[in-house]
């Protein structure tokens, strides 16, 4: 019963040791590994705020594309 204690502050420590999820602005910078993110977040194997933030991130990049496509036609 002594371990149990114990390894309730490793996972507590590991988890709050996870870094930062990377923002959107980070994402539209990198389109391929936002694409990458999203996929391992459709999986199921990757969660969380990084998830959000890269489904932002390939909307803005994909928005940005469209618009400088429809500035090319004027």
């Amino acid at each position: 019963m002594t371990r149990l204690p114990l390894l309730l502050i490793t996972i507590a420590g590991l988890a709050a040791c996870s870094p930062e999820p990377r923002s959107s602005e980070y994402f539209v910078a990198h389109p391929d590994e936002a694409k990458r993110v999203v996929a391992d977040c459709t999986a199921g194997s990757h969660r969380g705020q990084e998830c959000v933030n890269a489904t932002a991130g390939v909307a803005a990049a994909e928005s940005a594309e469209r618009m400088k496509l429809y500035k090319k036609n004027f």
